[in-house]
Parts: structure tokens; C-alpha cells; sequence
């Protein structure tokens, strides 16, 4: 049995982060996007996608008729990503910070979708990246996201522990939150069977919740316009949501 225990998020779980989230719909995200896009009136399919991660949201971009870039500050992911899209010559794959990146042009329109802005853990962080998003966005661009709220770190993830088996893939989900900083820190191990052998991995992650003024004091801060929904919906968000998106606008 080989055990590697590791603080950063996504250094070692990359090549199964994909199997690990499996049960996500990327296809309905981007669907609810394009139909955003279409209803700001972006005529040119370009698009950022900050925190891409392993890739999959740029995939059906690019199916879909869009150049893409794709952000990321962990590169175990951004491997996973490149062999993914390796050939495409719509895709261009950047390692760097959401909070601080300088993209050097502007583009129609800005990503940054399963919860990757719950990761930055301060305002002052979250308000960076706004601002960051802010500068590389075209003046009639859009700037489409999502978060969890704290009522989904708080009351759904809470102080839990659950398993689950993908394929030949073990996982076991530890959370525990603090209600004064509204942060959710999650302790994920994987057993994986190769070669007869157990591989033990593990990875500790952590999320913040904001308060919903807090993201839209941030985001005019920053310059934008903005409107906060329920999940995939155009119904206007409110604490008691599990996920929320943010459409923002110069």
C-alpha cells in the first residue's frame, strides 16, 4: 500500500477528478450560459474560463464553435486538460491566478463556474479577482459564475463524512465548517487499485460562503453591473439557495 498525503487542492487528485465528478451536468451548465450569452447579444464566440480545471467545460465550448482560453493556477490539472484538447488549435491553456492574472487583451466573455470562487477565502481576494475579471472584459462582454452559499457549506455540507465508489475508485468526503468564518474544510482521500496494489491519496480543501451582499458590494466595487440567480434559473437568488450565479456586466 502507497500513501501520499498532500495539502495542495488538485496536485494529486487531477487524473481522477474527472471520474470523481461525474455526476455533474457540465452540458446543462453550458446550455444555461450560451442562452446568457445569446440574451447579452455576444456575437463572437471567445471565451476565458477561469479555474478550468481539467478541461471539461472547455471541451463542449469548443464543440460548440467557441475559441477558448482556460486559466488555472494547478497544473496537475492543466496536464489533464492539455491531453484532453491536445490538437485543438481553438484552445489555449494558461497556468495562473485567478486573483491576479492579466490576460493582455479583452475578451466577450468570462467564466468561472463549479464553485472556484468559494476558494478564494478572504473579500479582499474575491475582490481582486473581480477587478482582474473587470480589466480583461470587453466593454459589452459578460461575466457568468457560480458559488455556494453558506447555507449549502453550513446545512449541507456541515460536519459530514460520506463514501463513494466510482468504478474502481473509493472516495471518502470529510467536512467540517466554522460558522465564524463561514469556511467549509474538506479532507477528501481516494483509494485507487492498480496493478493489484491500494493507493492511498489524500487532499485537503477549503471553501468560504459569502453573504449575498457581500458578492454584489464586491462585484460593483469592481465595476460591474449585476444579477444574482438561483441555479441555472433566472429566478433571483436568495440565501437559502444551495448555488447561485452571478451574470456581470462593465
Amino acid at each position: 500500500m502507497k500513501s501520499n498525503s498532500c495539502k495542495e487542492p488538485f496536485a494529486t487528485i487531477a487524473p481522477y477528478y474527472d471520474k470523481l465528478m461525474s455526476f455533474v451536468n457540465y452540458p446543462s451548465w453550458v446550455i444555461y450560459i450560451e442562452k446568457i450569452i445569446q440574451l447579452s447579444s455576444v456575437k463572437e464566440k471567445f471565451l476565458l474560463d477561469l479555474a478550468c480545471g481539467t478541461g471539461v467545460c472547455l471541451e463542449l465550448w469548443s464543440k460548440n464553435g467557441y475559441s477558448v482560453i482556460g486559466l488555472d493556477k494547478s497544473l496537475p490539472m492543466l496536464e489533464v486538460c492539455h491531453e484532453k484538447l491536445a490538437g485543438q488549435d481553438d484552445v489555449l491553456l494558461i497556468n495562473g491566478n485567478m486573483q491576479s492574472f492579466k490576460l493582455g487583451r479583452q475578451v466577450p466573455v468570462i467564466t468561472c463556474l463549479y464553485d472556484s470562487l468559494n476558494y478564494l477565502l478572504t473579500e479582499a481576494e474575491l475582490l481582486s479577482c473581480f477587478r482582474r475579471v473587470h480589466d480583461a472584459l470587453r466593454a459589452d462582454g459578460v461575466f457568468v459564475f457560480d458559488m455556494n452559499t453558506i447555507h449549502s457549506l453550513r446545512d449541507e455540507w456541515g460536519n459530514n463524512s460520506f463514501q463513494r465508489r466510482d468504478e474502481d475508485l473509493f472516495s471518502v468526503w470529510t467536512n467540517t465548517y466554522n460558522p465564524v468564518q463561514d469556511i467549509s474544510s474538506l479532507n477528501i482521500t481516494l483509494h485507487i487499485r492498480r496493478n493489484g496494489e491500494e493507493i492511498i491519496l489524500k487532499e485537503f480543501h477549503q471553501e468560504r460562503g459569502y453573504r449575498l451582499s457581500v458578492v454584489e458590494a464586491l462585484l460593483g466595487e469592481a465595476g460591474f453591473t449585476y444579477s444574482l440567480y438561483r441555479h441555472l434559473t433566472f429566478t433571483p437568488a436568495t440565501e437559502n439557495d444551495l448555488r447561485i450565479m452571478g451574470v456581470a456586466r462593465k
